[in-house]
């Protein structure tokens, strides 16, 4: 799996340094470059995590295994344990029956800026490495996706993935929760808000039980 993580990243690493060379003058970390660690397939509800951009990381594009070993060392957000972010994905786990530290976890954006998202031209360069998603999807194989982009990243998803469908869940507004469907993406594919957001509105104990009714 990692080989063929790293076979795909390096057939856009000239694409990388040429985005980062274009903004040399800003704080733009990344690429995020996956490589889960053993414990991923070996579970019985294997589970990618998606998410917006990283808020801070590393910045090698020279060196893409360096890269990945970041991916690694920071094991799936181990040790925040404050994090909305990182506490709600162990709850995920938890619930689909899964080891903690256990998921796989990505963003749409391969790059921040400043530790935050891009807007404008950042956003366009950022936006062309969109469609690596597809690929890593391919690679890992998972059984069930979240993505915690909320509603604001409906169009770079409608993008990456040609005619997905949003499906509504009952009883469910579709700008907060609802079911992804596209021949690229496992059955068990949902879109929600940032697990910050379903925390500070209240909805975080709905969304854990849907994930556990959904196992059952």
């Amino acid at each position: 799996m990692k080989e063929q993580l790293l076979k795909a990243y390096q057939g856009r690493q000239a694409e990388f340094k040429s985005v980062r060379a274009k903004f040399s003058d800003d704080d733009m970390a990344g690429p995020l470059l996956m490589s889960p660690n053993g414990k991923y397939a070996n579970q019985p509800n294997p589970l990618l995590i998606i998410g917006q951009e990283t808020y801070g990381w590393d910045y090698n594009v020279d060196d893409l295994v360096e890269q990945m070993d970041v991916y690694e060392n920071f094991n799936v957000g181990e040790e925040y344990f404050a994090s909305p972010f990182w506490n709600v994905t162990r709850k995920v786990e938890k619930a689909l029956g899964n080891e903690p530290y256990s998921c796989a976890w990505t963003n749409i954006s391969k790059f921040d800026i400043a530790g935050g998202r891009s807007f404008g031209e950042h956003q366009i360069a950022i936006a062309t490495f969109d469609n690596l998603l597809l690929e890593e999807i391919h690679i890992l194989k998972p059984k069930v996706c979240i993505f915690f982009t909320g509603p604001d990243f409906d169009i770079r998803i409608k993008n990456i993935f040609t005619e997905v469908e949003f499906k509504i869940i009952e009883n469910q507004p579709i700008n907060q929760f609802c079911q992804l469907k596209h021949k690229d993406l496992p059955e068990f594919t949902f879109r929600s808000y940032h697990p910050n957001y379903l925390r500070r509105k209240g909805l975080e104990t709905d969304f854990i039980k849907f994930i556990t009714d959904l196992v059952k």
